[in-house]
């Protein structure tokens, strides 16, 4: 007796196993969630193998010497590296020099335009004027509008500068601002810089998320709205601004549109890339990728040691939900 109950248990227990197993693994809804989860890993790991790939070759085509250029054998990694390549991507950017003067650059406009969005940013999300909202769309609209359609007026307005005759009435002709930092500094001091309108976005989207009960307090106790925005709300928004001013300095120092159309003799790294030139196609092409390479790297190792604040003023910029 003692037997055939316990066989009942272990039959019931069985059956009882064998009916979650089918209930949990042979059902529509695990089949349709496991291949899909495969879909998105195989997915996944093709966009960054497709991503990282063409750095994989620039890589190991910066540290191939000449020789192995023409050896087909040698595909991704050089059997004698060497830093021949770099060494003479280096010399022909003149990074001791025209790095110095970009770095420079990228530097101010990177402030300049923090500063100006922080403004605006914090302008559109607490105050209300009239012509408020067609002023951000304006806002919005340069994020819409290529820079291609307004790169002449741009160049003309810089290449003839002048306010409302006066400058040609004293000195009988308009100043030539062309070859000079200021048609960059002065787009990004009036807050229509490179990507400027995606900044004050990103600003008014953040200050927008700040509770303003604690602005309300500061002004119970009697500060002013200045005190208030600079004592108050502009330390919580250091990430925002750190992630702005990263933005801004990436795209300034590898920029080419605006330096190029602004800048004729003065050379960036930037636009010193086209610059390079070698008897060898080959060895011109990959010196080119490696002074792409030396121009990136700066940026790699500032995400590095800045991707905690990056990461937190993305999640607070509203460009993620």
């Amino acid at each position: 007796m003692e037997k055939y109950v316990e066989k009942q248990v272990i039959d019931v227990t069985v059956t009882t196993r064998g009916q979650r197993f089918k209930s949990k693994y042979l059902t529509w809804k695990f089949a349709a969630k496991f291949f899909g989860n495969i879909f998105t890993y195989v997915l996944t790991i093709g966009i960054a193998f497709v991503i990282v790939y063409p750095l994989i070759r620039r890589v190991g085509n910066a540290f191939k010497p000449v020789e192995e250029f023409y050896d087909s054998s040698v595909v991704y990694f050089p059997r004698n590296p060497t830093f021949d390549v770099v060494r003479q991507a280096y010399y022909r950017l003149s990074v001791s020099t025209v790095g110095v003067t970009s770095f420079l650059l990228a530097l101010a406009i990177g402030i300049l335009q923090t500063a100006i969005s922080t403004f605006a940013g914090y302008g559109f999300a607490r105050f209300n004027f009239r012509g408020k909202k067609l002023l951000f769309g304006l806002v919005i609209l340069t994020l819409v509008v290529p820079p291609q359609t307004i790169l002449i007026p741009l160049f003309l307005r810089f290449r003839f500068m002048d306010a409302f005759g006066i400058v040609k009435m004293i000195t009988g002709k308009p100043l030539n601002l062309i070859d000079t930092f200021w048609p960059q500094l002065m787009l990004a001091v009036t807050g229509l810089g490179w990507k400027n309108g995606l900044y004050i976005y990103m600003l008014r989207q953040y200050f927008r998320g700040v509770p303003k009960e604690l602005e309300e307090a500061a002004y119970v106790d009697g500060a002013k709205v200045s005190r208030a925005f600079f004592q108050i709300v502009l330390p919580s928004a250091v990430p925002m601004m750190l992630t702005v001013f990263l933005f801004s300095f990436s795209w300034q120092w590898t920029d080419s549109f605006y330096s190029g159309t602004f800048l004729i003799r003065k050379k960036l790294l930037s636009t010193s890339i086209k610059a390079i030139t070698h008897t060898n196609e080959i060895m011109q092409f990959n010196l080119q990728q490696t002074a792409i390479l030396l121009i990136i790297l700066p940026l790699i190792l500032l995400f590095i040691f800045t991707q905690r604040y990056f990461v937190e003023g993305i999640e607070r910029s509203g460009l993620v939900g």
